[in-house]
């Protein structure tokens, strides 16, 4: 929040293209063409966009309550017989999912993980390993804040057995239920090392360093879609094809629709879809009603367009 009170996290765009986008592609890449969807908060986001994709073939599972990451796949996935991919659909990743399926395959593996390296274990789960085979996966323990270690990365390659232990129509999570279960039981679970890019766009600050990673250049390749607009490089700006700039800009990203007025000067900003500028900011991603600083989660009402909106917004927060 703010950002998704109007569109689903996955919906968010990211160097002008939806995050869900970068993950169909990371898929289709791969030579993945059946997807299933598992969708929750404001799922027609998600199927009005996938529905254009020429290159898929796409199904929906929508969640009336949360189930969580194994008990919605569990859901989607039905009594499908195969190994299955998951990915998360607000993470970004390079790694080669053909290098999962098959370090998947040759492993014997009841479940195989995507790992990376990161910073702070504090806002991830970590991931202990011997020899590439998975020994323990602690969930996000606050004793981990400041340590750099390996982290669960978010795909996930799954035999069909793995599946028979998620109960069913109950909130069910892969790395803090299912992962430990199956460890406890002596059931393996490899992993592989992610080396190239990777990101969760977890909080602002993240989706923030996002667009601005994939403005630089894209690790992911495009998959057909008949609605995407394109974006083109305008001195050291991204704007979309749509777009009108009349201000000053530098290092922004701008959004299909959106105009940034001869009034307002802007510096190292995302200006979301259909938005019009006319105040100054730097660093700051501008919204419907709002204009939020990444870093210190601030909030300039004067880039806002409705100020009395987000009081609204905000309050729904409870900041």
């Amino acid at each position: 929040m703010p950002l998704t009170h109007y569109k689903c996290k996955p919906m968010l765009p990211v160097a002008n293209r939806p995050a869900i986008d970068h993950v169909v592609s990371r898929l289709v890449a791969a030579g993945i063409r059946d997807i299933v969807f598992a969708l929750g908060y404001r799922p027609y986001d998600v199927v009005s966009f996938v529905e254009g994709y020429t290159d898929i073939r796409a199904e929906y599972s929508v969640e009336d309550e949360p189930l969580g990451t194994a008990g919605a796949v569990k859901a989607a996935v039905g009594g499908y017989d195969g190994d299955i991919v998951v990915c998360s659909a607000d993470t970004l990743s390079d790694l080669d999912i053909g290098e999962l399926v098959g370090a998947h395959l040759r492993g014997g593996a009841m479940v195989t993980m995507e790992t990376t390296e990161v910073n702070d274990l504090g806002a991830y789960g970590e991931v202990i390993t011997d020899g590439g085979i998975v020994r323990e996966v602690r969930e996000k323990l606050p004793d981990n804040s400041g340590r750099r270690g390996i982290a669960n990365a978010g795909t996930y390659v799954l035999s069909p057995r793995a599946l028979g232990y998620v109960p069913a129509g109950v909130p069910f999570d892969f790395a803090r239920d299912l992962f430990p279960y199956l460890l406890r039981l002596g059931r393996r679970i490899c992993a592989v090392r992610s080396r190239g890019y990777w990101r969760d766009m977890g909080n602002l600050r993240d989706y923030y360093a996002a667009n601005f990673d994939l403005k630089r250049g894209s690790p992911f390749p495009e998959a057909r879609h008949i609605f995407r607009p394109r974006s083109r490089v305008v001195g050291s700006d991204l704007v979309a094809s749509g777009a009108r700039v009349c201000g000053g800009t530098e290092n922004c990203i701008i959004g299909e629709g959106a105009v940034v007025t001869g009034g307002a000067k802007l510096s190292s900003c995302i200006v979301l879809p259909g938005e019009i500028v006319t105040q100054s900011a730097s660093g700051c991603v501008i919204g419907r009603d709002f204009a939020l600083d990444p870093l210190l989660f601030g909030v300039n009402l004067k880039n806002a367009q409705d100020t009395s909106n987000i009081f609204r917004l905000f309050a729904e927060i409870n900041l």
